[in-house]
């Protein structure tokens, strides 16, 4: 006969596997998608300041900011599904 512990161990390994089998479905139902969008890439600002590190005695470290702005249209796709 088996034991509760060796139907639990079955009923587990059952489960891992099925699990699997829907994960790599799900992989490869996506894995092969077209997901490029045109991307706009504008940098308005760029500058650099020599400031004073605090980490070390009398030490000065390059401080830099960026202002960019990134453009893409990620919702074109033809199936959009919306979350409400």
């Amino acid at each position: 006969m088996n034991t509760v512990l060796s139907r639990a161990n079955s009923l587990f390994a059952f489960s891992l596997s099925v699990m699997a089998a829907l994960t790599f479905g799900c992989f490869i139902t996506t894995a092969f998608k077209d997901r490029s969008v045109p991307v706009r890439l504008h940098v308005s600002r760029i500058m650099l300041k020599n400031v004073e590190d605090f980490t070390g005695p009398r030490e000065r470290s390059d401080l830099g900011f960026i202002t960019f702005d990134i453009t893409a249209d990620i919702l074109q796709q033809k199936y959009f599904i919306a979350f409400s």
